[in-house]
């Protein structure tokens, strides 16, 4: 991936993890400005209902603290405890209940009709006399006024004394602000709704209306009654409309920083980047010399200089391999033509002189200077080869019959040099096919023909062998070649093995093939070593030598085995 596809995919990642922690640490304070709202509509709620429900509470203790007075129970006392009752507490009204339901005695703020017409009547079968009768103390379900929109509770408490039930002393009170629902006179509803119900009848309503609201509802303990607040929330809203907007503005920052920061990073590194992969691409196109102005930054200086460093030394280093390469082709020029030529006639002439000597030193010297003349002759030959036979479509690989290729060499070689016995041993058929370049021919040709000319015994003789051998399979010899790499046309190796029985090659022009490089005290006496090892060395192989024994040298050449042969 490219640098600033990579910086792209790392801006956008950045952007996102930014614009969700934004994002999302605001919405989380926006759910918990509701939560606290919210919880604060509960709060309020639980407090009222707790008030009111306290304040009913206190409403019945009473009443069953004065039912439990024994002069309650005397019925000639009623009148003075009844407006005792309703002159000390917000009760409008009061009663005594005969244990058999009779109302002895009645008083308070109402009518005098209604007062005979109360006295007297049987109330057994109202809920606030039998839950009495049942219980300590009790408090009615709210009734409503006739002719009036107020409702009423009447609270009653057994009359008990030693001699067991006596009756039930019983007071009515409104339901209002100014009696049980005080409480909620204290909440503020200008901005919130408050309501009381008792099942299916609202008690108390503050009449407010809001659009939207934050609703929260308690019980009333000991009457069953419901309390809700319902608070506006248009002030909330408008606070989170303004939380939104700077929510909005906070990731418009992030985008901004972002963008900010893209800008700031291509100018100063990703262009910087770009120009510099540029000038390696002029440098990789023959562009030498090309040079870079990279201003940015102190550490993008230094690496433009260190390019245009690296640019100056690699102009420097191609004109000196330029001027080198028109040194080597004119050499290369005096070796294949010049010399060749000028040796040819100095050839002629050596053949006439050993024609027409009359002594045998001049005979003998006319043999020296041919000898050394087909040498020279045959070194301006190698040296095309080295300039000809390295090139790209000289050393292209393919499929290389091994066998057929040591035929041929042994044949011209055998002929060149009979008083040398050349054998061979090859394996049958198709076995030894190389994955190697044609070229390789020229290395075999070399070897076999050093073995046969610098020969020194009575007897020479000459053995070519060629062997094959799949990848992992080993004989205990050198290392296999490498080659279980990608390439699917290789698998395995063939060897080709020279063996003389001559002097053997010279410890210092070993080291010097075997080394890579020559010294002033160190070097070869010609070049057919070294061509054997670049000609084969270009085809994937590799060239390696030992002794032979008793006497001899052994030169083997492995070359990659082509997949197809078996």
């Amino acid at each position: 991936m490219k640098l600033r596809t990579t910086f792209v995919v790392l801006l956008i990642v950045v952007t996102l993890v930014l614009s969700s922690l934004t994002y999302g640490g605001l919405e989380l304070y926006k759910q918990e400005t509701l939560q606290r709202n919210q919880a604060s509509v509960d709060e309020s709620a639980a407090l009222a209902a707790d008030q009111i429900a306290t304040r009913v509470r206190e409403r019945r203790d009473y009443i069953g603290y004065v039912a439990s007075q024994p002069a309650t129970a005397n019925v000639s006392k009623s009148g003075t405890t009844i407006g005792g009752v309703v002159n000390n507490s917000r009760f409008f009204a009061a009663q005594v209940v005969a244990a058999n339901g009779t109302v002895v005695a009645f008083g308070g703020q109402i009518d005098e009709s209604v007062r005979r017409e109360t006295i007297g009547s049987d109330v057994s079968d109202e809920a606030y006399f039998v839950e009495a009768t049942r219980r300590s103390s009790y408090v009615s379900a709210p009734e409503a006024v006739p002719g009036r929109d107020r409702y009423l509770v009447v609270v009653s408490a057994p009359i008990i004394t030693d001699d067991g039930l006596q009756g039930v002393f019983a007071a009515s009170m409104y339901v209002s602000t100014d009696t049980l629902l005080g409480p909620v006179a204290t909440l503020d509803t200008r901005r919130q709704r408050v309501t009381v119900t008792a099942s299916d009848t609202v008690l108390f309503d503050s009449d407010e209306r809001f659009e939207q609201v934050l609703t929260g509802t308690a019980r009333v303990d000991g009457v069953g009654w419901q309390l809700t607040v319902e608070r506006d929330r248009s002030q909330l809203n408008a606070q989170l409309q303004t939380l939104a907007v700077a929510q909005g503005v906070g990731l418009l920052l992030v985008l901004l920083s972002v963008v900010s920061f893209w800008v700031w990073e291509s100018r100063m590194n990703l262009r910087q980047t770009d120009r510099l992969l540029e000038g390696f691409s002029s440098l990789l196109d023959g562009q030498h010399g090309h040079s870079l102005d990279l201003s940015a930054s102190e550490e993008w200086i230094q690496i433009g200089e260190g390019f245009n460093e690296l640019s100056a030394g690699l102009a420097a280093r191609e004109a000196a391999v330029h001027e080198r390469e028109e040194r080597l082709s004119v050499l290369n020029r005096i070796l294949r033509h010049n010399l060749r030529n000028d040796m040819n006639v100095i050839l002629g002439y050596a053949d006439l002189i050993e024609e027409r000597a009359d002594g045998e030193l001049v005979a003998s010297a006319a043999a020296t200077i041919q000898t050394t003349g087909g040498d020279l002759v045959d070194l301006g030959e190698k040296a095309r080869w080295i300039d000809e036979g390295l090139d790209d479509t000289a050393t292209e690989r393919g499929e290389l019959d091994v066998a057929s290729l040591v035929e041929r060499v042994v044949a011209d070689v055998g002929a060149s040099y009979p008083e040398t016995t050349v054998t061979t041993d090859l394996p049958p058929g198709s076995a030894a096919t190389a994955f190697a370049a044609p070229a390789v021919e020229e290395a075999v040709r070399n070897l076999v023909e050093n073995a046969c000319e610098h020969n020194d015994t009575a007897a020479p003789c000459v053995e070519v062998s060629v062997s094959a051998r799949t990848a992992g399979e080993t004989d205990g010899g050198d290392a296999p070649l490498d080659t279980d790499g990608p390439d699917s046309r290789v698998s395995g190796e063939v060897r080709i093995v020279v063996r003389d029985n001559g002097p053997g090659i010279s410890d210092y022009e070993l080291e010097a093939v075997t080394e890579g490089h020559e010294t002033a005290l160190e070097h070869g006496s010609g070049v057919g070593l070294w061509l054997s090892r670049w000609l084969v060395e270009h085809s994937g192989g590799r060239l390696d030598f030992a002794d032979n024994e008793p006497r001899g040298t052994v030169v083997t050449v492995s070359l990659p085995r082509a997949a197809d042969g078996s």
